[in-house]
């Protein structure tokens, strides 16, 4: 019987590079430790207790069979929840930005160790309380309501991304796993109102990274000279789900996904986060979600972002360029959760909005605001 290894922590797991010689752990899990750092100018480190020259150190788990994957660091403990009561979110949507930390970001944001990347509306920071290593960075926009957002101020959104990307990854050249994720509001897991959006880049690949890659695999095992991601988008433009602007390498297209993960789930996909025409699309999508849908909360997230050094990494992506997954959650008045048990561990989601009225608002928006091509 292998010996047992009495860790106290995950943390201790991790520092002690090995796990009592166990080989069905070692089968099972990866435990990884690594480093973020950041900038923390006087205010910030005396407000959350934080080393100015600030060094987090962030422990990874992953289930190497199931690809679930979870991310540890003790400094979150201290992480400040400013959704507190029911009325808090109509509050900060009539404050207009009072004693909102993203509003003053010069002086109540931190900064990344390769500095900030800015525009006229958007800007970078680090962030404070870091749930992935090497980097883990904050996108805002300069605006406070994370609702009224124009397509120039949602590419430069994306733009600054972009730019903090290649920045993390020449600063980090053996990370290659980037991810962009947007939490609108308390329901989407935001703790702040401001409009923001957080980027990685990972040491580590993430879960939806591996799936995909799997699945695009097997798919091309079982049908010979086919690609998944292709017969995706033929399938959902075959039953009129599907819209498209530009052509061969400027093409983008969003679909009203038939097999949705969350409520009115919609897909872009594209060259790359500066691309115009993808940019453009991704702003019809969220605008057909908030304007003729009426989504006040959703998650966003993107997939297949590049690093500079991705050429060196041995991994095939799973689809050409870019994938942005956008869904709605739910009904900010309501006290009931729309994630529950069966989006927990059956894996399944409970279907509300008919994907063809999703992708008729979505029409609605594109005839209104013709994309960029």
């Amino acid at each position: 019987m292998a010996s047992s290894l009495a860790a106290s922590s995950v943390f201790e797991l991790a520092r002690s590079q090995q796990t009592g010689s166990c080989q069905a752990f070692d089968n099972i899990f990866r435990v990884q430790a690594g480093q973020a750092a950041c900038q923390v100018n006087s205010d910030l480190s005396k407000r959350f207790g934080l080393a100015e020259q600030n060094i987090q150190t962030v422990v990874s788990v992953t289930n190497k069979v199931s690809l679930q994957q979870t991310w540890f660091n003790a400094v979150r403990k201290n992480k400040p929840q400013t959704f507190k009561a029911m009325d808090q979110q109509s509050h900060d949507a009539t404050a207009a930005g009072k004693n909102c930390d993203f509003c003053a970001w010069e002086h109540s944001t931190a900064d990344d160790h390769f500095g900030r990347v800015e525009s006229q509306h958007a800007v970078t920071a680090s962030n404070l309380f870091k749930y992935c290593e090497p980097c883990h960075g904050l996108v805002l926009f300069k605006h406070h309501d994370p609702l009224a957002f124009s397509q120039q101020q949602l590419g430069e959104l994306l733009d600054v991304s972009d730019t903090w990307v290649q920045r993390a990854g020449h600063a980090h050249p053996h990370a290659h796993h980037p991810f962009f994720l947007w939490n609108c509001l308390h329901r989407a897991g935001a703790s702040q109102y401001h409009g923001h959006a957080q980027v990685m880049l990972s040491s580590v690949p993430f879960p939806a990274e591996l799936q995909a890659q799997q699945a695009a695999a097997a798919y091309q095992q079982a049908y010979p000279g086919r690609a998944l991601h292709e017969d995706i988008l033929t399938a959902h433009k075959h039953v009129g789900l599907l819209r498209q602007s530009g052509h061969d390498s400027s093409r983008s297209c969003i679909y009203a996904n038939v097999s949705p993960a969350k409520d009115m789930e919609l897909v872009v996909t594209g060259q790359k986060l500066a691309c115009k025409t993808f940019q453009s699309m991704m702003f019809a999508a969220l605008r057909a979600l908030i304007d003729h849908l009426g989504v006040a909360t959703f998650n966003a997230a993107i997939l297949g972002i590049r690093p500079p050094y991705s050429q060196s990494h041995p991994q095939s992506p799973p689809f050409p360029g870019v994938q942005a997954r956008i869904a709605s959650r739910g009904n900010l008045s309501s006290k009931a959760s729309d994630y529950g048990g069966l989006e927990v561990f059956g894996g399944a989601s409970i279907g509300h909005t008919d994907p063809f009225d999703v992708i008729a608002a979505v029409d609605q928006q594109l005839a209104a605001f013709p994309p960029n091509k």
